[in-house]
């Protein structure tokens, strides 16, 4: 079993750094709240804290539904939720959806969802998840209460993979952590994905070629590119030229990478123009459907946005 698997957090207390969406799902949930949109980048625990809500109101196992909303976009995903939310929990005393990859579903599938967010059941819930909320209509938006979710510091990442090497019965050197961390750039999923590659080598020494194989690839060309944006009076041409040196067969990948340096930049407490026009303009691209093209847009975006 997978490292994040086998340590996913079972509850509140289980779960590492994000205190402040924590305490704001606590007080919605008493305050009586069914619905939740939970926000933030790939990996960062959005679908564990829904998992995690579900239990704290009640549901077993077979009254917990999780759909993938990137293989299920359409008013028909929509209609069986509906008619399926009108039976009692098979277990337990509530019944749970939570849909990953909220942002896929199309317009008409998310306008067929609100009757089922306007009229929810005392034992029916609601947990929305996406790493890209700007593809939600607004109505839908209006009936969530909205659970921001951050990346993990790098204290809370280093307690983290330390308190699972712990677990292994497994010690690490500093500098593996170090390397983790910086690969992972606040990702709790992907950091401790490198750590179950790298936990039962014998040596710092094939740690490091194998996190270096991990990085290289995708991060250092990746780096550089979103150095280019954030080096001021960059041209079009400068940092196209960069991107086109990337492998951008996975565009959002690519996407997710430039949101998680950009978010990296402005967690050091300025505020750099060039990372929030990144962010800004990263954060609307249509990676999933327009692939690459969607990069080079965001590209001519975040120049205007500097204008």
């Amino acid at each position: 079993m997978e490292l994040y698997r086998k340590y996913r957090p079972n509850s509140f207390d289980e779960v590492v750094g994000n205190e402040t969406a924590i305490k704001s799902l606590r007080k919605e949930l008493e305050n009586g709240s069914h619905v939740f949109l939970f926000t933030g980048s790939a990996g960062c625990g959005k679908t564990t804290l829904a998992r995690i809500v579900a239990k704290e109101v009640g549901a077993g196992e077979l009254s917990i539904r999780e759909i993938n909303s990137a293989e299920n976009r359409g008013i028909d995903t929509a209609r069986e939720i509906l008619e399926q939310m009108r039976y009692n929990p098979s277990d337990g005393s509530s019944m749970v959806w939570i849909l990953d990859e909220m942002h896929m579903i199309t317009n008409a599938g998310q306008n067929a969802l609100l009757k089922a967010l306007e009229e929810v059941p005392e034992s029916v819930y609601f947990m929305l998840c996406t790493t890209d909320p700007q593809k939600l209509i607004t109505p839908l938006k209006s009936r969530c209460s909205i659970i921001n979710v951050q990346p993990l510091s790098e204290d809370d990442m280093r307690y983290l993979l330390k308190r699972t090497a712990r677990a292994e019965k497994i010690k690490l050197s500093n500098e593996v952590y170090d390397k983790i961390i910086e690969i992972a750039q606040g990702g709790s999923r992907k950091a401790l994905k490198l750590l179950a590659k790298v936990l039962y080598l014998d040596s710092d020494e094939e740690r490091f070629s194998v996190l270096k194989s991990e990085n290289v690839s995708e991060n250092e060309e990746t780096i550089e590119f979103c150095r280019a944006l954030l080096k001021k009076g960059n041209s079009f041409a400068t940092i196209a030229g960069i991107l086109k040196k990337l492998d951008i067969s996975d565009a959002e990948k690519i996407r997710q990478a430039v949101m998680g340096y950009m978010n990296a930049v402005l967690l050091n407490g300025k505020v750099v123009p060039e990372a929030v026009a990144a962010i800004q303009a990263f954060s609307s691209a249509d990676t999933y459907r327009n692939g690459k093209f969607a990069l080079t847009v965001a590209i001519l975006d975040y120049l205007d946005l500097l204008q």
